[in-house]
């Protein structure tokens, strides 16, 4: 038997729809051409549950970004979302906050592509479990072939470059934001709170945090290692148990006006170099910022560095700015230091450094110098400290054309030029060092300071004490007593081949990085 069908009528051929021979119906080709394409226009909204576009709580996320064509924007509405993978170039905005939730060893987020933007989500990670990890892979090892099986709990993976994370909030994760030889990362306006590590970056480029909240990490509030052109401004970095900021072998960060408070190490650059650290309010940590391990040819300026001082070694113990282990060529400028044990602090084979312009007032120690030489101290405040300045088996240089201003200088300026007549010597077991250009007043506010060239042509014009002194006799004649001691070297030591002070294994935590 034959089927005949319906526009194969002469009628249907020249009307939209009549009743053909056996009462059938019959369609008109503009009108078959019509229900074509809206079938076409239609079809992915009723095979699918969700498209690029707008998504809706209870709709599937990775079914629109799997979908969506480069460049799209899918907006996220309220709601509670599982892990996501985006492997292309894609803007996820949430409205009203919606939730990504990460799983274990299963990242929120995580991203594998360039260019992906992220603003205004909630992103709940898992945090370090050892022994569930251990367990998941158990279960799943074709999950772990291949795998690294020592990598964090993530809330935030990044595995590409470009990556804009905007106006969210990052909680409870092992690592909140964890990115590996990615560059171009920007965190702008969000908070990381209450993870092991707010944010680590290792071999990355052109990272920009601003305008964020990072508090309460266990370990590092951001560690950012072998990594360059950083800029890290305007952030609260609050109460992380470890470090605050840790910049490790690395150049060319810029870490300006931000709160640093709470820590035991605010900021800590660590073989860190050519770096800038201004305006920053850095206050109630057991070390403000400390700068070691080779770290050199760095700016700190105009910082507000006060009650740094916490009890868990000494009681009141705490140091505003701190240079350690050979780190030299750096320059100490303009900052505020009160209410700290030591307010600043060169110490352990540290040479050329300037210290110009500062101001130690009402600290235990104003300035302290440890073991080191041939650094410039000169136009500084230091006053109504318990000790001024001080120096322990060191030889450093307290003067230019002028020296500094202490608040228990007693001599006199008899021609009224501002230099006392009388020199002031440096206390300290066996300080031979002197200024012999104090200041009766401390340098003006409004007194164009030097520039960075200036104080190193300045460094390299009067650092220049001999790289060798005799040592102290073994034997000597003390008040008619012959007092027999172990030679004291002049020179400070190269601290190289002792293990330097780890800020990333801090005396107050067992554990390290992940």
């Amino acid at each position: 038997m034959s089927m005949i069908w319906p526009w194969s009528s002469q009628a249907c051929a020249i009307s939209d729809t009549e009743i053909c021979h056996g009462h059938r119906a019959c369609i008109s080709p503009l009108a078959l051409i019509s229900i074509l394409l809206a079938l076409l226009l239609f079809s992915p909204l009723l095979s699918s549950p969700a498209s690029a576009g707008h998504i809706s709580s209870g709709q599937d996320i990775q079914a629109a970004i799997d979908s969506a064509q480069e460049g799209e924007i899918i907006s996220v509405g309220a709601g509670s979302y599982s892990p996501i993978i985006i492997d292309r170039p894609l803007s996820l905005i949430g409205e009203g906050r919606p939730v990504l939730n990460a799983a274990l060893q299963k990242p929120a987020v995580t991203v594998k592509s360039n260019g992906v933007t992220l603003e205004g989500f909630e992103i709940r990670g898992v945090e370090k479990d050892p022994a569930s990890k251990f367990e998941y892979y158990m279960k799943n090892r074709e999950a772990a072939r291949g795998q690294r099986l020592d990598m964090p709990n993530a809330a935030v993976l990044v595995e590409g470059n470009g990556f804009l994370l905007l106006n969210s909030s990052v909680h409870r994760a092992q690592a909140g934001v964890y990115a590996l030889d990615a560059d171009g990362i920007t965190i702008k306006d969000c908070i990381l709170d209450g993870c092991d590590t707010g944010l680590f970056l290792h071999e990355g480029r052109g990272l920009d945090v601003s305008g964020c909240s990072i508090i309460d990490c266990r370990k590092f509030g951001l560690d950012i290692e072998c990594s360059g052109d950083i800029a890290v401004k305007n952030c609260s970095i609050i109460n992380n148990s470890n470090v605050g900021i840790l910049f490790r072998e690395g150049e060319g960060a810029a870490v300006d006006d931000n709160l640093i408070s709470g820590c035991t190490f605010g900021l800590s650059l660590w073989n860190a170099s050519h770096n800038q650290v201004r305006r920053n309010r850095v206050d109630h940590n057991y070390y403000g910022i400390l700068v070691t391990n080779w770290s050199c040819y760095n700016n700190i300026t105009d910082n507000l560095l006060i009650d740094n001082s916490r009890g868990e070694i000494i009681a009141g113990f705490g140091i505003g700015l701190s240079l350690q282990e050979n780190s030299s060529h750096n320059l100490v400028v303009g900052n505020v230091a009160r209410g700290n044990y030591n307010g600043l602090e060169i110490s352990k084979g540290c040479q050329y450094n300037a210290a110009y312009a500062n101001n130690a007032s009402g600290n235990k120690h104003g300035i302290r110098m440890n073991e080191n030489r041939n650094n410039l101290i000169f136009g500084n405040s230091f006053l109504n400290n318990n000790i001024n300045a001080y120096e322990n088996l060191s030889r450093n240089v307290w003067n230019t054309t002028i020296g500094n201003c202490y608040s228990d200088y007693q001599g006199e300026d008899e021609n009224g030029d501002g230099i006392g007549e009388q020199p002031y010597s440096i206390p300290g077991p066996h300080s031979r060092s002197i200024d012999y250009m104090p200041l009766l007043r401390p340098l003006g506010k409004d007194e164009e300071r030097m520039g960075t060239a200036e104080l190193q042509e300045l460094v390299r014009g009067y650092a220049t004490l001999p790289d060798e002194e005799e040592a102290e006799p073994a034997a000597q004649l003390e008040e008619g007593i012959m007092v027999i001691s172990s030679p004291r070297p002049r020179l400070p030591p190269q601290w190289g081949e002792f293990e330097p002070l780890d800020v990333s294994r801090s005396p107050f935590q067992g554990e390290n990085y992940f």
